[in-house]
């Protein structure tokens, strides 16, 4: 039975990383910047012991994480192609939009793949497009959070930080 399950869990998180390969192909461009966290690293985050710290929360929240993606560009022909990709990845994944800012230049979309559970989703895809900062300067980024994602603590983490 565990050899089961063992095998079922392999081919079921072989797809949650095949899905999000669109995206690596733009590790490997020098207008992109970069930050991947892998399964193992947040394996060696849930070796933490749980405290009653605040501080402790976002660690609790990273425990059901499988892997973060962060890429980032200010060339204008590499942003145009990532946010290709994003529509992309939207439609094959069937990703349901979460929401939308647009705010002074900058435009943010989430997107949130959910599962039965309603408190949990197993992907998050974030794209921000900004026109602009005070330098002139345009950007692009994509983030990308795989696992099991608790929006309650992801929340609680938020309004936390928000209300400093």
């Amino acid at each position: 039975m565990k050899k089961i399950v063992f095998v079922l869990t392999f081919i079921l998180s072989s797809g949650i990383t095949f899905g999000q390969s669109i995206f690596d192909k733009l590790e490997d461009l020098e207008q992109v910047s970069s930050v991947i966290i892998t399964k193992d690293a947040f394996e060696l985050i849930k070796k933490f012991p749980d405290a009653k710290s605040e501080d402790m929360e976002i660690f609790n929240a990273v425990k059901g994480l499988n892997e973060l993606k962060v890429f980032s560009t200010e060339e204008d022909g590499v942003a145009s192609k990532m946010e290709g990709m994003v529509n992309s990845a939207i439609k094959k994944s069937s990703l349901t939009q979460l929401m939308r800012v647009k705010d002074k230049g900058s435009r943010v979309k989430i997107y949130v793949k959910s599962t039965k559970n309603k408190d949990i989703v197993s992907e998050v895809l974030m794209f921000v497009k900004a026109s602009g900062d005070n330098k002139g300067k345009k950007s692009s980024t994509i983030i990308s959070l795989t696992g099991d994602i608790d929006v309650n603590k992801l929340s609680k983490i938020a309004n936390k930080y928000s209300e400093k």
